[in-house]
């Protein structure tokens, strides 16, 4: 009784990354997590170039940098015993998103869970913010389909309860850090939204 409620703890513990995963370790590979993006700038008026503006190249950065760190978590995930996978996600992902990550794919390790499936997740880019005091900054929302992945013991294939609604919603921030070399984007926040269905 006790291994059983420590183990809902882990559990319920994982689930703000639960929905952060896609497949294959391998770095030649890709995964399909399925995602869709609609930035939300206005269309330029026909006076105007149909040149991209730097909010536009801003969302299509953080948006391929959310795909990115999902595919590595859930390659990390439906196999997390098979190396270190922090120095990979942290490429496209910084702390708090990082640690959360991180730990969740040593705790599958060390339980002995693993991932079946792909994330599915929507996203649309709500907010951008060049002059962000942090950093420029995105701001997206997704809408996870709870069901494209499941978590299932290793030893016995016993497939674990998610818990939570079919679909809800996350809420995604992404920073450029412009101190580190290169100025990435990387994912700083991502939030479950349980009690929002999409």
């Amino acid at each position: 009784m006790t291994t059983r409620r420590w183990t809902v703890a882990v559990l319920l513990s994982l689930l703000p990354l639960a929905g952060c995963a896609a497949s294959d370790a391998s770095p030649d590979s890709s995964p399909s997590t399925t995602t869709s993006s609609s930035p939300q700038t206005p269309s330029p008026s026909p006076l105007t170039s149909d040149a991209p503006t730097a909010e536009d190249e801003a969302a299509e950065a953080a948006t391929t940098v959310v795909n990115e760190m999902l595919r590595v978590t859930d390659a990390a995930k439906q196999d997390p015993g098979a190396r270190d996978w922090e120095p990979e996600i942290r490429r496209f992902s910084g702390d708090p998103a990082a640690l959360l990550a991180v730990t969740a794919v040593r705790d599958y390790a060390t339980i002995g869970l693993r991932q079946e499936g792909d994330t599915v997740v929507e996203l649309e880019v709500t907010d951008v913010d060049l002059a962000a005091p942090g950093g420029p900054t995105v701001r997206i929302t997704g809408c996870y389909d709870s069901q494209s992945t499941r978590v299932v013991r290793v030893e016995t294939g016993e497939v674990v309860p998610p818990g939570t609604p079919s679909r809800y919603v996350w809420d995604i921030t992404v920073t450029r850090y412009e101190a580190e070399p290169g100025s990435p984007w990387l994912v700083n926040q991502l939030d479950p939204l349980t009690d929002r269905a999409c």
